[in-house]
């Protein structure tokens, strides 16, 4: 508006009076108007740019809140069911309550040298085919009552998980020879890759419907040693889950929420364990108990420092009574740490009626959460 006004003043002619309308029209009221009208179209693309910023960030926060509901959908855990050296029942307690621990130094056969590890004492020959069957005859017949009890008409498939190292088509062959002994409906089995683990959960939550989703699924895992090595364990893991809408409709009881596993590199392992607490739908306060397995090198100081930061309440207190290292209680459970880690946490959510986080190394480390279902429900493992 000055410039208008300045600029009029200058460009007035000398001889032209200064008192007439035509200059105070000049002076004020046209600058005046250009200056209303350069406000108004500045006004209108602000509103208007304002107007848009705002319908995307609702856009946005509608988009984040649909994919967080998306991601929070758990797996209904029915029942599950380990052997270890610790026993078939109770470890968790006895891990958490009691910090029993079973590792400890012994030959694996007589006349051979002490080696710091757990076996597993399986009838049967030597041959591993041979103690895989017995392990798998084992978890069979704890969850006998489980698998007899839903409906035929339930999609349901098996996912078995051996180590590298074995043939795994001969011990697939073996768990069907298994699998038909103990008289259940047939059921299609396949191998699951190692590497993936406790991972395949969020393969599986991450399918948008259909009968890949809508189904129920036993993923088996079996972890035994010809020549056992140094800190490690002999396991066995059955982990009976799926699909929460499926299981509510077919009028199962569920034991436990198993959420998405969330895998990590170092550097995201931060945000790893917050997203975990968000899909888990918890704060850190809420969360008391942590359960590790097969993790390596700085993997453990570099969870307890997040931990901390985020103000889990794990180790302030002597003895970080909130963590439970299953490779400190019976070894490094190989190929089966993801899914002992599970089952032992479902355990444990079940006993204590606290959710419960599992932080293992598979092929990265994953994090999950673990939460109880509702105070009526009644533990379907046997004990």
């Amino acid at each position: 508006m000055l410039a208008g006004v300045s600029l009029t003043l200058l460009t007035w002619p000398k001889g032209e009076p200064t008192g007439s309308a035509w200059f105070w029209a000049r002076v004020l009221a046209f600058p005046a108007l250009a200056w209303c009208l350069a406000f108004g179209l500045r006004l209108f693309y602000y509103d208007d740019e304002t107007d848009r910023l705002q319908a995307e960030r609702e856009v946005f926060e509608a988009d984040r809140a649909r994919a967080i509901e998306f991601a929070r959908e758990p797996l209904a855990v029915l029942g599950s069911a380990y052997v270890c050296a610790m026993g078939e029942y109770g470890v968790a307690s006895a891990i958490a309550d009691e910090k029993q621990s079973a590792l400890k130094a012994r030959a694996p056969r007589v006349g051979e040298g002490a080696i710091r590890h757990t076996a597993l004492t399986l009838t049967g020959d030597k041959e591993s085919p041979c103690r895989y069957r017995a392990l798998f005859l084992s978890l069979l017949g704890e969850l006998d009552e489980t698998l007899s009890g839903f409906p035929k008409t339930v999609p349901f498939e098996v996912r078995l998980q051996v180590p590298p190292e074995m043939d795994g088509d001969e011990l697939l062959e073996t768990w069907k020879h298994c699998w038909e002994q103990t008289g259940h409906a047939q059921a299609s089995a396949s191998l699951l890759n190692v590497q993936r683990g406790l991972m395949a959960v969020d393969e599986w939550l991450d399918i948008k419907g259909g009968p890949a989703l809508e189904k129920l699924t036993l993923f088996v895992a079996a972890q035994l040693h010809a020549e056992p090595p140094e800190n490690s364990a002999e396991v066995g893991v059955a982990f009976l889950c799926g699909w929460t809408p499926l299981v509510e409709r077919s009028g199962l009881k569920a034991v436990a929420l198993l959420h998405r596993p969330v895998e990590s590199t170092g550097a995201e392992l931060r945000d790893a364990v917050t997203t975990s607490l968000l899909w888990g739908g918890l704060s850190a306060a809420e969360l008391h108990h942590v359960w590790q397995a097969g993790l390596v090198g700085q993997d453990k100081p570099s969870f307890l420092n997040v931990t901390t930061e985020l103000g889990l309440k794990l180790g302030e207190e002597e003895g970080f009574p909130g963590i439970h290292d299953i490779d400190l209680a019976l070894g490094k459970p190989g190929a089966a740490a993801g899914w002992l880690a599970a089952a032992l946490a479902t355990e444990h959510a079940w006993q204590s009626g606290e959710p419960q986080m599992i932080a293992v190394r598979e092929q990265a480390f994953s994090v999950a959460v673990v939460r109880p279902v509702s105070q009526g429900n009644e533990m379907e493992i046997e004990q």
